[in-house]
């Protein structure tokens, strides 16, 4: 059987790590102006039946920020979800043109992806347990994390399994 490498090379902080951290802050500056400024801005961002209920501009400022970053947090899970899709499926079809019959390990590079985007969400999700207003939300919000918890085990045994716990790109 063929072997599968991974190409690693480390050298200090990645460029992508500070892009992402620029864009966050960014993204929490324009938040605290507009929640400071705008006064129902928050409404923005509950569910359609929600009732809002301003409260202080300390309260506003956390809100805005806690619910931006969960939002950012779920875009940024599912980017990886695409980026691991669309690079996993590059990489298959480019190894088997190269040799059909040899092993292409997209399904080990496919849960490091899986795994980092479960990872994700539930950052989001306990972010969430934040901001939540009731009690049925609360439960919900419980059931997502022990699913998407059970679900990232899953796929680290899988990946453990297959050969490698190493980290994907």
């Amino acid at each position: 059987m063929g072997e599968c490498t991974i190409p690693t090379t480390k050298k200090g902080t990645d460029s992508l790590t500070i892009a992402i951290i620029a864009v966050l802050a960014f993204i929490a500056v324009i938040g605290v102006y507009f929640s400071l400024t705008f006064p129902e801005f928050g409404k923005l961002f509950l569910p359609g039946d929600a009732v809002y209920e301003p409260g202080g501009s300390v309260y506003e400022v956390i809100f805005i920020l806690l619910t931006m970053a969960t939002d950012v947090l779920y875009i940024l899970g599912g980017a990886v979800v695409a980026f691991g899709a669309a690079l996993v499926a590059f990489r298959f079809i480019q190894c088997k043109l190269k040799s059909p019959y040899k092993p292409s390990c997209a399904t080990k590079f496919l849960s490091g992806y899986l795994t980092l985007s479960l990872e994700l969400f539930i950052g989001a999700e306990i972010i969430k347990t934040v901001v939540v207003r009731t009690y049925e939300e609360f439960l919900l919000l419980i059931l997502v994390i022990i699913s998407r918890g059970l679900f990232s085990l899953i796929l680290h045994l899988e990946k453990k399994w297959l050969g490698s716990d190493e980290e994907t790109e």
